[in-house]
């Protein structure tokens, strides 16, 4: 009898929200929201359009699942908040964006939870309506874009807020649906299920007291490492669980030239459709000096972006070098070796079309001892005025720890505009961009300094 009575409360929640233990919010139904703006209600969807449009339920949640579909018109940007007091903001809780937009203004794409892990691949286009699943069971939170997972966010006892988020912590509250735009954002199928709560073990928890990235993500910096190759023992499922983890977005790139993976517009239109169900950014690596010839521009233009170096050339004896390898790097005279080395680089940036200039100032092993003294301030400003007139973006490379800090500081004096890459040889290089944010502290730079990939949505 005990027993029983134990599991009335169970019982009765399935026979009043379905054998799933889920319950409908009816967009249609008044009793179930308050609403503010321009917000249309039908049986099937409810529509927000304009800045002041938002839908806020009249029950509250702490642990649950909340599932539904949404479609964005072109330029819409919306948001979905839980553990909401319902007021305008600032608010309290959480909220996933909703942004489909492949425009890197707001580089933030649907499903980033918003300055705490934020997300920067476009996964659905507009126009189409996908499923969004948000999850919170005790210091979890978990969200899944069209049954990708992208975050799993697990928060700390002593969570870092810049003081406009300071409210942005797991309590309990309203779910709140927001327009950010003036272009509509519809939902529907809205339903939810309420959890019992598990309890987490904090040890491997992100400490945010010592964490650079969250603090980052919270002055809305790109957090993005645009050059990683799945090599090394690094997989697809590691990268996506680093994602879902750090809030780090990736850039996966092929090796495409001569002597490489990739070899073909077949094979680039293989590998790409391969990679379609990944929350990726998907780039090209364009290698040596013949990837124009061998590739047609319909197939290079199909990644969200294309990356080179100057690694690979022909110096003026004809000969063809890739100076990562020793055995095929001639050095006849130092001096010299540098002066073409920057003419061809200076070629490469201002003749190839590529959006990055990567593994920027990489010298062959012997010469990294002297690097200082052969980048000279002319050597540098020649490659600087050359990325700057072509819009090229420069790498900070976080496994070779190059340019130097000299370097940069003089490209942001020019106007150049950043990335940040690993270019990882496996998978114990791949970090939490430390270089990187090394020289973003040191060198002043702002989000404003760094170019953002587009993140087609395929």
């Amino acid at each position: 009898m005990k027993k029983l009575l134990s599991l009335l409360p169970a019982l009765l929640l399935m026979a009043c929200s379905g054998n799933d233990g889920y319950k409908t919010i009816y967009t249609n139904d008044h009793s179930q929201w308050n609403l503010t703006g321009n917000v249309q209600q039908s049986k099937e969807e409810i529509t927000l359009t304009g800045t002041d449009a938002r839908a806020v339920t009249t029950d509250s949640y702490k642990n649950f699942v909340l599932e539904f579909e949404c479609k964005t018109a072109p330029g819409a940007i919306g948001a979905v908040s839980f553990h909401s007091n319902g007021a305008n903001h600032p608010d309290t809780g959480y909220e996933v964006l909703v942004n489909n937009n492949e425009a890197p203004a707001e580089w933030r794409k649907t499903g980033s939870l918003s300055t705490i892990r934020n997300f920067g691949k476009c996964l659905v286009p507009n126009d189409t309506w996908f499923p969004v699943k948000i999850e919170v069971n005790d210091i979890n939170i978990r969200v899944y874009v069209d049954s990708l997972w992208i975050v799993d966010y697990y928060q700390p006892d002593h969570p870092y807020r810049l003081p406009e988020y300071s409210e942005r912590v797991l309590s309990e509250g309203v779910f709140v649906f927001s327009n950010y735009s003036e272009a509509p954002v519809a939902f529907r199928n809205i339903r939810v299920k309420d959890l019992f709560g598990n309890f987490f073990d904090r040890e491997d928890i992100v400490d945010e007291t010592h964490d650079d990235i969250i603090r980052l993500q919270q002055q809305n910096f790109p957090t993005i490492d645009e050059h990683l190759h799945l090599k090394g023992g690094l997989t697809a499922e590691n990268v996506a669980e680093l994602t879902r983890k750090y809030g780090i977005t990736y850039g996966i790139a092929p090796n495409c030239g001569k002597n490489f993976p990739i070899t073909t517009d077949g094979e680039i239109y293989t590998w790409l459709d391969s990679m379609k169900h990944h929350p990726f950014l998907l780039p090209m690596q364009a290698e040596g000096r013949e990837w124009l010839d061998m590739f047609s521009l319909d197939a290079i233009r199909k990644f969200d972006y294309v990356f080179t170096d100057a690694m690979t050339w022909t110096d003026d004896k004809g000969r063809r070098l890739r100076i990562w390898i020793p055995e095929e790097t001639y050095v006849d005279d130092k001096q010299h070796f540098m002066d073409l080395l920057v003419e061809r680089a200076y070629g490469i940036i201002t003749t190839e079309p590529i959006h990055i200039y990567v593994n920027p100032t990489y010298l062959p092993d012997e010469l990294k001892p002297e690097y200082d003294m052969l980048w000279t301030n002319e050597r540098m400003e020649k490659i600087i005025d050359a990325c700057v007139s072509k819009g090229v973006a420069i790498e900070i490379n976080n496994r070779f720890k190059i340019p130097s800090q000299t370097f940069i500081r003089l490209a942001k004096d020019r106007g150049a505009k950043f990335t940040i890459g690993t270019n990882n040889e496996g998978i114990q290089d791949v970090g939490k961009l430390e270089y990187a944010i090394e020289m973003i502290k040191a060198c002043g730079i702002t989000k404003e300094d760094m170019w953002i990939p587009t993140g087609k949505n395929y």
